[in-house]
């Protein structure tokens, strides 16, 4: 496989960035639009879909959820690793599990399996003296969850890999592919989940990169048998509606209603307006999935974004949205230029 990463060892160019912003922002805008949507059933095409907020856990408008926060984490670590953003330093996860447990205590949203994970990682903590937990609790409770539950794979590491691709954009593939496993493994240990992250991660370089979309770009790092179970998987989502896969929580069927979403477009339309459209109808169609609607449109968000620019994002959803930690746009697009800097006769 080619090294996508091939001439930008220390910066990128403006239109990488502005890609980089993209990801990140469309990702919450995904996140937003979906929120007041979650634990319904399949919405119809003739029904509006707006970042109305209310739903079961009471949103705000244009208010994002656990997905965006976990993913802020993510990339806040990366801005505070003093050697190339390198999140696979130990002080790096320690920050992540670190602060993932404090904003836990606070939010009305989290993933089943990750909060059991949350939970066990917390009791290992306390069980060693420790008030807070290690990013070693949480690999250590990630793994024992796997073999109590051993089929359960949910979707909160998939929602949030984009973080983890961006915060390795400028390094190798092999240090993108250990970055997006170090992050997934903090929660998830089932191997759905970490070769679904990969394969999403690298979808989300690609396209940043290049602007175009590519989500077998990973298969070739997978072993001959899983590569297979992989790319039937992509095949049957790129032949079907984002509502064929109800099972949502699954991070499998999350997987492929974000493709079955994001390939209904088509090829990627030129002009700024067509976009934006195209945006938005990857979107809405992950929303009228039905079920775990954050987090699919979340998914999908990360690649189109990535693909079209955070520009390609609806001017009034980016006044709008906000969330946790008292952010807004502008300090998304902040985070994520202090990752991806570019050379200063680029600025000119």
């Amino acid at each position: 496989m080619d090294d996508d990463q091939t001439s930008m060892n220390a910066s990128a160019t403006l239109a990488v960035r502005a890609r980089a912003a993209g990801s990140v922002v469309a990702a919450a805008a995904g996140d937003a639009l979906g929120a007041p949507y979650e634990f319904q059933a399949p919405i119809s095409g003739s029904e509006e879909i707006g970042m109305i907020g209310g739903g079961v856990l009471g949103w705000a408008e244009a208010e994002w959820t656990d997905d965006t926060a976990m993913a802020i984490v993510v990339l806040e670590a990366a801005a505070a690793a003093p050697e190339n953003h390198d999140l696979r330093a130990c002080s790096a996860l320690d920050q992540i599990a670190r602060e993932w447990y404090s904003w836990s205590m606070g939010t009305p949203d989290i993933g089943a399996l990750t909060s059991h994970v949350i939970r066990r990682a917390a009791e290992s903590a306390r069980a060693d003296g420790r008030s807070v937990p290690r990013a070693s609790d949480f690999q250590r409770a990630a793994s024992e969850v796997h073999r109590d539950l051993p089929r359960v794979s949910g979707n909160g590491a998939l929602m949030r890999t984009h973080a983890a691709a961006i915060a390795a954009l400028l390094q190798s593939d092999d240090v993108a592919q250990e970055t997006i496993e170090a992050v997934c493994g903090l929660t998830h240990a089932h191997p759905d989940a970490s070769e679904a992250c990969l394969l999403w991660g690298f979808a989300v370089r690609h396209a940043v990169l290049t602007g175009e979309i590519d989500v077998r770009r990973a298969l070739p790092r997978l072993g001959a048998e899983r590569r297979g179970l992989w790319e039937r998987r992509i095949e049957e989502a790129e032949a079907s509606e984002p509502a064929s896969f109800p099972r949502n929580g699954w991070v499998v069927h999350a997987f492929q209603a974000a493709l079955a979403a994001v390939h209904g477009v088509g090829a990627i339309p030129a002009g700024k307006f067509a976009q934006r459209a195209a945006l938005v109808q990857a979107l809405e169609s992950a929303v009228r999935a039905g079920n775990d609607t954050d987090t699919v449109a979340c998914i999908a968000g990360s690649l189109m974004g990535g693909a079209l620019g955070f520009k390609a994002v609806p001017p009034e959803w980016r006044r709008e949205m906000f969330g946790w930690p008292g952010y807004g746009v502008k300090e998304l697009v902040a985070l994520v230029e202090s990752l991806v800097p570019v050379p200063a006769e680029g600025l000119a």
